[in-house]
């Protein structure tokens, strides 16, 4: 009985396991597909192939080409989130400095150039609006953090310093195509910084409407 339930036990984790590795080849290969011919020209089935996943099992998991390519562009910025190092300056640098070298990456420079040729097409601009949205909330973290910390004062619009911060940082990586320099950003963070220590950001400010931040 015992050994029955052990196997059971292995048998699970391995299923698991298996199943974390599907998910993470086929968002991969979506990605590289993605960067690779955009997103009007992907089709599924040339993910199949790349990913070596049976392609009715990606639309069992994902139905629609929309719903695969947003899961693997949320990926990307999952696996990108904001650090704890225990410093809101080193947060913000940190993090920078991962956003800059996925997006001088051969999969990054694709779909940033794909973001930036097929932003008009209506499935695209809802997969950037709600990936924008998403993005926003995680980079509000560490500058609540940092309020609490007091390395900001109370009342710092944590919107506004991600606006200020994240915006020069946004439009060099995709219209450059080239990494962020840690001199460049760390000027960024540290002007911005400077001014919010001052409580020039203390504002009442919403960048974005409620409906789209879910609250």
């Amino acid at each position: 009985m015992n050994a029955e339930r052990s196997t059971r036990r292995t048998e699970g984790l391995h299923t698991r396991g298996r199943a974390a590795r599907v998910v993470s080849d086929v968002l991969r290969a979506t990605a590289e597909e993605l960067g690779r011919v955009g997103y009007a020209a992907l089709r599924v089935e040339e993910v199949a192939v790349r990913s070596g996943v049976n392609k009715t099992t990606i639309y069992r998991r994902w139905p629609t080409k929309s719903a695969l390519v947003a899961a693997a562009l949320r990926q990307i910025t999952d696996e990108q989130a904001p650090p704890d190092t225990g410093t809101l300056r080193g947060d913000l640098l940190e993090h920078i400095q991962r956003m800059s070298e996925w997006a001088s990456s051969p999969i990054g420079r694709g779909v940033t150039r794909m973001m930036l040729r097929e932003r008009a097409e209506q499935e695209v601009e809802e997969i950037a609006r709600s990936l924008r949205t998403a993005n926003y909330a995680r980079r509000m973290e560490p500058i609540r953090r940092g309020i609490t910390r007091g390395e900001l004062p109370e009342g710092t619009s944590a919107e506004l310093v991600v606006e200020l911060v994240y915006s020069p940082i946004v439009t060099f990586l995709m219209l450059t195509h080239e990494p962020l320099t840690e001199e460049h950003a760390a000027a960024i963070v540290d002007v911005v910084l400077a001014g919010a220590r001052t409580g020039a950001a203390i504002r009442n400010l919403r960048i974005y409407p409620k409906d789209e931040e879910g609250g």
